[in-house]
């Protein structure tokens, strides 16, 4: 059973870091250039929600990958499900729209992560383990996770390191595992429905490993690379942080932050 509660922690907030990440980079530039920066997760993503919507007997208005033009909704296109399925087309989209960049990001590391794969094992000392529920609840537990993510940023800055770069499969997988879990939740999308479709899954999980234990057996070999996945969006979101802080303190250095308004 730990085995299946650690793969949903990571799931979580694989998911959860994903959206942010989003955000803060549409935040940054806008929304049109990061969807065409993540062309395939973001070709993937919406297509597997527009599917989502139709096999729940939705209706696709003006659906678009990518809006050149401003509009209030950003870059996003509006894909709606039919009134009827208010709830359960969106939460049917939203998990389709998971499932399918999971399985992107899975395919990515059968054909093309071997290089990158390789080095990233090459210290499982700093790879965290699976732990009891018990340990993990504890106050210990906690900061020992807390230390242990900061070991497993060192060590995703340690493997791109070493990772040959004019190795094309080596940089396409880094490429295309970062933007599928980026995307792996449908941004722009309500909310409410990915977290739902995101819960869904986990408490899946939970009741199939309480009953089974060969789901464990299944999960144990995809550990390694949802640690690295999450492991490269931990990366992503301290570079953006950075990067974000960094261009807000060059604006107050030139006088360019915008002043609180003076109340009457």
């Amino acid at each position: 059973m730990a085995v299946t509660l650690e793969f949903v922690v990571w799931l979580l907030l694989i998911v959860f870091c994903g959206v942010g990440i989003y955000r803060l980079w549409a935040q940054m530039v806008p929304p049109a250039w990061v969807n065409w920066f993540l062309l395939p997760a973001t070709v993937v993503s919406e297509m597997a929600y527009i599917f989502g919507c139709l096999i729940t007997g939705g209706e696709i208005r003006r659906a678009r990958l990518i809006q050149t033009s401003a509009s209030p909704g950003g870059a996003e296109p509006a894909t709606e499900a039919a009134a009827k399925l208010r709830f359960v087309g969106p939460l049917v989209a939203s998990l389709l729209a998971m499932v399918a960049c999971g399985a992107g990001i899975v395919l990515a590391h059968r054909l093309l992560g071997e290089p990158v794969m390789d080095q990233f094992r090459s210290a499982q000392s700093l790879v965290p383990a699976p732990q009891s529920p018990g340990a993990l609840a504890s106050w210990a537990g906690f900061w020992q996770r807390l230390e242990e993510q900061v070991r497993l940023l060192r060590r995703m800055c340690e493997t791109f390191a070493r990772v040959n770069w004019l190795n094309w499969r080596a940089t396409l997988f880094v490429y295309l595992a970062a933007a599928l879990s980026v995307r792996l939740a449908p941004v722009g999308r309500d909310l409410r429905a990915t977290l739902s479709a995101a819960g869904l899954v986990a408490l899946a999980l939970v009741a199939v490993g309480a009953v089974s234990a060969r789901l464990e057996t299944m999960l144990q070999p995809v550990l390694p690379l949802l640690t690295y996945v999450w492991g490269s969006l931990l990366g992503l979101l301290a570079v953006t942080l950075l990067v974000r802080g960094a261009v807000g303190f060059v604006r107050i250095c030139r006088g360019e932050a915008k002043r609180p308004a003076r109340r009457a």
